[in-house]
């Protein structure tokens, strides 16, 4: 099923337009910006998979997620409960069938979008998870990811591979100052992840730039330490944000907050952007 077919709706102000799914989700479907054409997210209308508890829809877009990632707590997204008030749209699912709540609440401000992801376990014990908040931009960007200025002699800076990611993949950029992927479709995936203690990753998209801006928390981390994340394979280039682990008794929550800001411009998928960018969000 495609998004197009299914129900949406969206806010707006004199910069950007943000569209939402109003029956499914919670998910944002939908990221447009005044002067820059097209939807700066993915959208995967054909892209599904089995999950323990049914067939599961990616839709593409911005969607929440918890981590270490489990098949297990991947579940068919049934109903939604929408509302609106002062300015703040809240996306909440009903519980799916592996027992955990996900909401999405958002606001605009001028060319920023306030987001606070919160996911709240309803099964019996206790689990273990972090909020992963993941959003997906169409390709032929350049995720970067900032690391930790080179100073001292203690260990200050991690670099996380996954299973299926090769250091000799082509798009993917490793320098002292900042990790790069580029969003190039192929068949085989690369996903890579650090311990970001600047506060910000962001997408070079041509004609946008897209930044995540994010608490630096402290606490223990999934997936070898990563508070961010970027992955891409064929159908979109991700930008990650995770929090820390917590342990959630039944009726418990976990929080992640971030702020989108999103400016129009040019903005090519090279080095010198980057360090172009990294040096206006010190």
């Amino acid at each position: 099923m495609s998004e197009s077919r299914l129900p949406s709706a969206s806010i707006e102000n004199d910069f950007l337009r943000v569209e939402y799914l109003t029956a499914t989700g919670p998910r944002i479907i939908g990221l447009y910006v005044k002067g820059v054409q097209g939807n700066l997210f993915a959208e995967t209308p054909d892209v599904h998979w089995a999950t323990p508890h049914g067939e599961y829809f990616l839709r593409g877009g911005h969607r929440l997620w918890t981590a270490p990632e489990n098949p297990f707590y991947t579940a068919p997204e049934n109903g939604l409960d929408v509302s609106e008030a002062d300015g703040i749209v809240s996306l909440k699912s009903p519980v799916d069938a592996s027992g955990l709540e996900k909401e999405i609440a958002f606001r605009l401000d001028g060319n920023c979008v306030h987001l606070l992801h919160r996911v709240t376990w309803h099964g019996d014990g206790r689990i273990e998870l972090a909020p992963w908040s993941i959003t997906q931009l169409r390709l032929g960007g350049m995720a970067i990811l900032p690391l930790s200025n080179v100073e001292g002699h203690a260990p200050n800076r991690n670099l996380v591979l996954w299973s299926y990611s090769s250091v000799k993949d082509a798009r993917l950029e490793l320098h002292d100052d900042f990790l790069l992927l580029h969003g190039q479709a192929s068949e085989q995936a690369c996903k890579i992840g650090n311990r970001n203690t600047h506060g910000w990753i962001a997408c070079a998209l041509g004609d946008a730039l897209f930044v995540k801006r994010f608490a630096v928390e402290s606490g223990r981390f999934p997936d070898l330490g990563c508070n961010v994340e970027s992955y891409v394979k064929d159908v979109c280039i991700e930008l990650e944000t995770l929090g820390a682990l917590k342990t959630l008794k039944k009726n418990g929550s976990a929080t992640l907050n971030e702020t989108w800001e999103v400016t129009v411009g040019e903005f090519p998928a090279n080095l010198e952007t980057a360090r172009i960018i990294g040096g206006r969000l010190k």
